[in-house]
């Protein structure tokens, strides 16, 4: 089935816990990259889930975008899929992490980043 770029972003969105209801942080109150001083501020284990988390984002994002251009490819569909089922495998971490206030800031700016591009 052709997958509805609206609808695959909210059930995007709710794989990594962000629903209608949470609110991002405003564009006024941070820059649009993640801070660097922010991230020391988290442990070993978070900065290096941060990092990846980042570098999954950046081939999230261009399968978006090949997906609103080109719905039919079949390779990005697949594609697509297989970043949408890692989403579900950062889950746990997240909901680990989010525990942890300035984990739960920082990676609400790097959602706020991703929002924006696709």
């Amino acid at each position: 089935p052709m997958l509805d770029s609206k609808s695959s972003r909210r059930n995007f969105f709710k794989f990594l816990g962000l629903t209608a209801g949470t609110t991002l942080m405003s564009q006024a109150s941070f820059g649009a990259h993640l801070d660097e001083t922010e991230i020391r501020k988290l442990t070993d284990e978070q900065q290096e889930f941060m990092l990846l988390h980042e570098k999954w984002m950046d081939k999230f994002i261009e399968v978006i975008k090949v997906q609103k251009t080109a719905p039919d490819d079949q390779e990005n569909n697949k594609k697509m899929i297989a970043i949408t089922e890692m989403a579900d495998e950062f889950k746990p971490k997240i909901n680990e992490f989010m525990k942890d206030g300035t984990f739960a800031l920082i990676y609400k700016m790097s959602m706020e980043r991703m929002s924006k591009e696709i």
